[in-house]
C-alpha cells in the first residue's frame, strides 16, 4: 500500500503495508501523501528530493475504487470504506513522528484517517496539510466529468494540469484515466461529515489553494480552520488545481515550512 517516492512499483490490487520502507536513520518526519481522484502514487515521485533528508516521503496507494460491489478483487464503493482501509494499513506505522498531505480527494481520506486514527487514541499527525478542496463539511459540488464524453473528460483534466498531454496519443490510456477519475469521484460523492458533532483535529492544520483553481472557492478552503483545535495557515499558492506541478519552489518551501510546524 505505501511506496517510497523516489522508487514507486505499480500499485498492487489490495495494497501491501509491508512495503512500507523501515524509518530512515536520518529522517525526523514520515510523510504520508494521499492522491487526488485519478491520480495514483506516482503523482509525487521526486518529492523526497525536494524536501531533503530530514522528511521521508510515502505515497499512499488505495485500494481500487469500484461503483459496483463486488466487480473488483479488494474493491471500495464509498468515501467510508476507503477510509476504514486505508486506516487499517496505515496504523501500524505511525510510530514516530508523522504528517499528512492530502491533495483534492485525497485531502478527504486523509482527513477521515487522521479522524479514526485520534478517535482510537492513537498519536496524531504532526501537522495535516490539505491541498486544493474545500473544508470536509461544505456540501461537495457535482463531479466536472458528470454528463462529458470521455474526450471532453480528457480535455478538462489536461486544462486543470491533471493528465499528460501524452494520453491525447493513448485512447486506451486515456480511457483507463477517466474511468479512474470517475469512480474516485462517485465514491467521493458519498462522504459525509456535518458541521454537528465534527472532532477538530489536535494538531496544525493548514490547507493550501491555487490563485486560479476554477474548482475551489477560497473562502471553502480556509474553512479547513474548523477542524484545527490549535494553529492554522491558509495559503494561496500562484497557479491552478495542480499548483504544486506549477510552481515547484514556490510550494515545496511553503510545505516544508508547515511540515516543521507540530515537530518544533
Amino acid at each position: 500500500m505505501f511506496h517510497t517516492a523516489e522508487n514507486i512499483p505499480a500499485a498492487t490490487a489490495a495494497g501491501t503495508a509491508e512495503r512500507v520502507p523501515r524509518r530512515s536513520r536520518t529522517a525526523r518526519l514520515r510523510l504520508f501523501c494521499f492522491h487526488h481522484a485519478g491520480g495514483s502514487p506516482w503523482s509525487f515521485a521526486g518529492w523526497g528530493q525536494h524536501l531533503g533528508r530530514g522528511v521521508e516521503v510515502v505515497p499512499v496507494s488505495m485500494p481500487p475504487r469500484s461503483s459496483a460491489p463486488g466487480g473488483v478483487p479488494g474493491a471500495v464503493s464509498t468515501m467510508d470504506a476507503l477510509v476504514r482501509e486505508v486506516t487499517r494499513q496505515l496504523t501500524p506505522f505511525l510510530d514516530g513522528p508523522y504528517a499528512f498531505y492530502g491533495h483534492s480527494m485525497g485531502s478527504l481520506v486523509a482527513h477521515g484517517a487522521a479522524q479514526r486514527i485520534v478517535a482510537a487514541g492513537r498519536r496524531p499527525p504532526a501537522s495535516f496539510v490539505a491541498g486544493a478542496h474545500r473544508a470536509p463539511h461544505l456540501q461537495a459540488a457535482p463531479g466536472p466529468t458528470v454528463g462529458l464524453s470521455d474526450s471532453a473528460s480528457l480535455e478538462l483534466l489536461l486544462g486543470l494540469g491533471g493528465a499528460g498531454r501524452l494520453l491525447r496519443e493513448s485512447p486506451a490510456r486515456m480511457r483507463s484515466v477517466v474511468h479512474r477519475l470517475r469512480e474516485d469521484l462517485r465514491v467521493a460523492a458519498t462522504h459525509r461529515n456535518p458541521v454537528a458533532g465534527h472532532r477538530p483535529l489536535p494538531c496544525p492544520v493548514h490547507a493550501m489553494l491555487g490563485d486560479r483553481d476554477p474548482l475551489v472557492p477560497a473562502a471553502d478552503a480556509e474553512a479547513w480552520r474548523l477542524h484545527a483545535s490549535g494553529p492554522f495557515s491558509f495559503r494561496l499558492l500562484p497557479g491552478g488545481h495542480f499548483f504544486h506541478r506549477e510552481d515547484k519552489d514556490r510550494f515545496f518551501a511553503e510545505l516544508e515550512d508547515v511540515l516543521w510546524d507540530g515537530v518544533r
